[in-house]
């Protein structure tokens, strides 16, 4: 097993080279040379030991076979104030219990009608086909995929709110993901990085997806247990298993984050 190279003392010049490379989006890029010579490797970093491993022999160990044997260690704190509670950010049988919830969803979703999503990649394809030059493609599927997301998820266009509103959470989403990675590659000293902007975006980021929880419960003590779509019907699942607004809301942010973000960047990884 190879050791990750580093020069300065308690290899702070790897964590300066994550901090420079994440807001371009150019971190695996940074990794790729070192990745292809040594797919299991060690990392010191502040004096402590971590591994990094693109072996498919470990990754299914850790995610299949021997998947109880591994926990998430730091990477909890480092996340929690951007996710709460959910698939990301537990271990054991809350994981096991946020898994299945969201399981039920998805399979709800696998079947609806994918018309959904024919406004939206009109909206994609004439966005594309009016700009002129260079065009950075990641943007424009960043916003393709949150408005997926939240048709798939909610339904509603708008649901009260203004494309401000929209636009705001996008950029506080970015912001805030770009922290949470930065505050994971600190481990056990988190705390030491939590600025004000960070904790702005991770209030605007939940308050985004409160407003759907909301909605649906207001609409709910209007018109009894009965949903207005399909879509609000995920909701008041989620609120009925647990009975906490907060709770809900935190399994949303966890599914924008796979259907906007994660989407997003596979889309631009295949281009």
């Amino acid at each position: 097993m190879g050791v990750l190279p580093y020069k300065w003392p308690l290899a702070l010049d790897i964590l300066k080279r994550q901090y420079d490379v994440l807001p371009s989006q150019r971190l695996l890029a940074s990794y790729s040379k070192d990745i292809d010579k040594m797919p299991n490797m060690e990392i010191h970093l502040f004096g402590q030991v971590g591994y990094l491993t693109t072996d498919p022999r470990n990754l299914e160990s850790m995610l299949s076979t021997r998947f109880e044997d591994w926990g998430l260690g730091s990477r909890r704190a480092g996340l929690f104030p951007m996710l709460g509670e959910g698939i990301f950010t537990q271990d054991g049988r809350p994981w096991k219990h946020s898994r299945e919830l969201l399981r039920r969803q998805f399979v709800r979703i696998n079947f609806k009608d994918l018309s959904t999503f024919d406004r939206h990649v009109d909206d994609l394809v004439t966005g594309l086909s009016s700009s002129e030059g260079v065009v950075d493609l990641q943007p424009a599927f960043f916003r393709f995929t949150l408005a997926t997301t939240n048709a798939l998820l909610f339904g509603e266009r708008d649901s009260g709110l203004k494309d401000e509103d929209h636009h705001g959470f996008a950029r506080s989403f970015d912001y805030a993901s770009m922290i949470s990675a930065i505050r994971l590659r600190l481990a056990d000293l988190e705390w030491a990085y939590k600025p004000k902007a960070f904790r702005r975006a991770c209030e605007a980021v939940k308050k985004y997806a409160g407003h759907f929880v909301h909605e649906a419960l207001k609409q709910r003590d209007v018109v009894g247990d009965q949903p207005k779509s399909e879509s609000q019907a995920l909701i008041l699942d989620l609120y009925q298993e647990l009975q906490n607004a907060d709770l809900v809301r935190d399994q949303l942010v966890h599914v924008l984050i796979a259907g906007r973000d994660t989407t997003a960047c596979l889309m631009s990884w295949t281009l």
